[in-house]
């Protein structure tokens, strides 16, 4: 817990061994990764993903898979 009135260090997630590293590191102080790099790859990863995904939501739509009510693909 944060003492009252302390300023948190700011920090990010690096995206090769999900540690938490001082935000203006350029490496990883734990795995000695790119930080720019592994979110770059990271950015890209989840974008295909997400193109996989409506391409996915939309074959099964047009087979009418996955309607209201079905459990499949609902979001909550």
């Amino acid at each position: 817990m944060a003492e009252a009135g302390r300023i948190p260090v700011p920090l990010r997630l690096c995206r090769g061994c999900r540690h938490f590293v001082r935000i203006e590191n350029e490496l990883c102080d734990f795995c000695g990764g790119d930080l720019a790099a592994l979110e770059a790859a990271h950015a890209e990863n989840v974008a295909e993903i997400r193109a996989v995904t409506a391409a996915l939501r939309a074959a099964m739509a047009e087979k009418g898979v996955g309607g209201a009510g079905s459990g499949i693909g609902a979001t909550a």
